[in-house]
């Protein structure tokens, strides 16, 4: 009877040891196809992002609309709204240079209908002339900043199991211009600052002679040959290949 009964609860006993392991084999199954899915997701996130904010003509509100909300659960939110919140900052830089080079102001500070609406003392030319010039200037060094893994990286929980650190590499760092792209970039950057330098002394020079100058049927006219000869000389310095 002893040995029957010893028989029954070892059998009880390995029912229970392995309803136990199935529930913790089902647990890992799960938390793996879960893990699966939130990996997926992401992926489909950041891709979509990547697309939209690569059109040359992107819908604002759907890139904010993306960059504000997240997809993903646990860890890979971590992931995500790190991500989200470095190419955040990042577009904000992006954004600040884009809205100097998009602006058609630079091209309309040397005409006639400028001349008019804002000489002799151009204040307003001036001032944007100079914000433009500071803009550029203090984007180029936060691009120098930002864009680089040491900065990436910092934007990510440390203490996230390497697997999500390593994730979050590739797809962040992974991204980043190359060397080249950014030299690029930079070299067209100082090219609008050297044609801002260019027409801030046209401007200056205008301002300096605004006693010697008209515009009659919407072209300048000067009071001597002397100085037709140096605003033309200010003028061809913007034409120059190097502007």
């Amino acid at each position: 009877m002893k040995n029957k009964k010893e028989k029954k609860s070892k059998k009880k006993i390995l029912i229970i040891i392995g309803a136990i392991v199935a529930v913790i084999a089902g647990l890992i199954i799960y938390g793996v196809v879960v893990d699966l899915n939130q990996e997926k997701k992401l992926k489909e996130e950041l891709d979509y992002l990547y697309e939209i904010t690569n059109k040359e003509d992107y819908d604002e509100k759907e890139v904010n609309k993306i960059l504000n909300r997240t997809v993903t659960t646990g860890d890979y939110k971590k992931v995500e709204v790190a991500y989200k919140k470095y190419t955040k900052d990042c577009f904000t830089i992006l954004t600040d240079i884009t809205s100097v080079l998009g602006n058609d102001r630079l091209s309309y500070v040397l005409t006639a209908d400028n001349y008019q609406e804002d000489g002799k003392d151009f204040v307003k030319t001036k001032e944007y002339l100079k914000s433009a010039k500071e803009t550029l200037e203090q984007s180029m060094i936060k691009y120098n900043d930002y864009f680089t893994e040491e900065k990436a990286m910092s934007y990510l929980d440390k203490e996230l199991d390497d697997y999500y650190i390593d994730f979050y590499k590739d797809e962040v760092v992974g991204n980043l211009e190359s060397d080249e792209e950014d030299e690029k970039l930079f070299d067209s950057l100082n090219s609008i600052i050297d044609l801002i330098n260019a027409e801030e002394e046209v401007i200056n020079f205008l301002i300096e002679n605004k006693d010697n100058w008209q515009v009659e049927n919407g072209s300048i006219a000067f009071t001597s040959d002397s100085l037709i000869d140096e605003y033309n000389m200010l003028l061809a310095a913007i034409n120059n290949e190097n502007i």
